[in-house]
């Protein structure tokens, strides 16, 4: 009896240990379920500087400052594996823009030149569409990343501002403006004096920082990146000096300008949330991944 209690013994001990080991699997099991997201998908927004780029023509210097505007929209990311992805951003911008020049003995009689003064504001609307490659560097919580987007441009309604006045004795300590010559076109903006779509390449650069909630995690993503395009953004109409709008204080003749591309820098801040499904089973709770 007391060799078949001893055997008794050490079967149901080997029995127990087959049984938690057999219960530990579903635990092994969770641990790779919670790996991260292959989708994510989020807001981004930040502020936005457009820049005009102007090329051949008159080679009229121009002033071109800064000038910020918010952006926002959409987006979502496809993870191919733990560095690399691809997205989609639909963003909604309000765009303006300002440049300011001297035009130096303009003739406007026989034997009669003058100096002025022009200034061009642009203020609009813009859908953008861009497509971003992401390239993610190191491991944990806080990755840097490059990357890079193709972007297609669709122009909405707005408004463009052509002024004109006289300068005195330009170039002398008695320079100033002769604000009774002042002169004021407002035109808006259109398919005769701006291209209705376009396309460009944006480059960027950022940080993406992992916030771990329970059994949850989010992506907080800050970014900088330049846009510029490539197809010419003047009209046909203007490009031929056809465009009926061009009047009064004017534009410097686009037809002698030539080429004009739409450039701007953006800040952006994106919130991601990660796309899993979630299970509810005998050894899983609500929140946890599969």
């Amino acid at each position: 009896m007391k060799k078949l209690s001893i055997i008794l013994f050490l079967s149901l001990l080997l029995i127990g240990n087959t049984a938690t080991a057999q219960f530990r699997k579903p635990l092994q099991s969770r641990s790779k379920t919670l790996s991260e997201a292959r989708y994510n998908i989020g807001l981004t927004g930040g502020l936005t500087s457009t820049y005009w780029v102007h090329f051949a023509g008159t080679g009229t210097k121009y002033h071109h400052p800064f000038n910020f505007s918010p952006i926002g929209g959409i987006a979502v990311e496809r993870m191919f594996n733990n560095y690399s992805s691809i997205g989609v951003e639909g963003l909604f911008a309000m765009r303006n823009t300002h440049m300011d020049y001297y035009v130096l003995n303009f003739p406007v009689a026989l034997n009669e030149n003058k100096d002025f003064y022009r200034q061009y504001d642009v203020d609009y609307m813009e859908v953008d569409v861009q497509v971003p490659l992401t390239y993610y560097m190191g491991q944990g919580n806080i990755r840097p990343y490059v990357y890079v987007a193709p972007r297609f441009t669709l122009p909405l309604s707005g408004n463009m501002k052509w002024q004109k006045m006289e300068i005195i004795d330009y170039g002398t300590e008695n320079q100033h403006v002769n604000d009774k010559t002042a002169t004021l076109d407002t035109v808006s903006m259109s398919a005769q004096n701006m291209r209705p779509w376009n396309v460009g390449l944006v480059v960027g650069a950022g940080v993406r920082f992992k916030v771990n909630i329970a059994n949850y995690y989010i992506y907080l993503k800050l970014d900088a990146s330049a846009h510029a395009a490539v197809v010419n953004s003047f009209s046909k109409e203007e490009n031929h000096g056809d465009s009926e709008i061009v009047i009064g204080a004017s534009y410097i003749d686009p037809y002698l300008l030539q080429k004009r591309f739409n450039t701007d820098a953006s800040v952006k801040f994106t919130l991601l949330f990660p796309l899993k499904k979630q299970l509810k089973g005998a050894c899983m709770k609500w929140g946890e991944y599969d």
